[in-house]
């Protein structure tokens, strides 16, 4: 009887411990997406070409590539400048970070021109 509770104490120890490294881990993840409003997401450089829809499911507006076909969030939405681009079914060029790791979309320009954020 004792060691049935020993071993299910250290298994509720353990989940507990892996739930805080994995809390940390998207905690940093979160923070270095955030920021003030206009700032430079940190990130890899990139260059898509695809559309800009709206997906409630997604929490927003979603950039679809083509090739490869990728879905990114994008993370500085201004809902006055992509919901017409949206609804247009467009193709277009869009410059941006994507943040290490994760489909999160900082965008910089579309169709080669300055996008001006939240």
């Amino acid at each position: 009887m004792y060691r049935k509770r020993q071993l299910l104490s250290v298994m509720v120890v353990s989940l507990l411990a892996v739930g805080l490294m994995v809390g940390l881990a998207f905690a940093q993840g979160a923070a270095k997406v955030e920021g003030a409003p206009g700032a430079q997401a940190e990130g890899r450089k990139t260059i898509i070409t695809g559309k800009i829809v709206y997906m409630k499911s997604f929490g927003g507006y979603v950039v679809i590539s083509e090739k490869p076909h990728e879905e990114y969030k994008v993370i500085n939405e201004n809902k006055a400048v992509l919901g017409p681009l949206a609804k247009s079914g467009k193709r277009m060029t869009i410059e941006g970070s994507l943040p290490r790791g994760a489909y999160l979309l900082f965008i910089d320009k579309i169709d080669g021109k300055e996008y001006p954020g939240p």
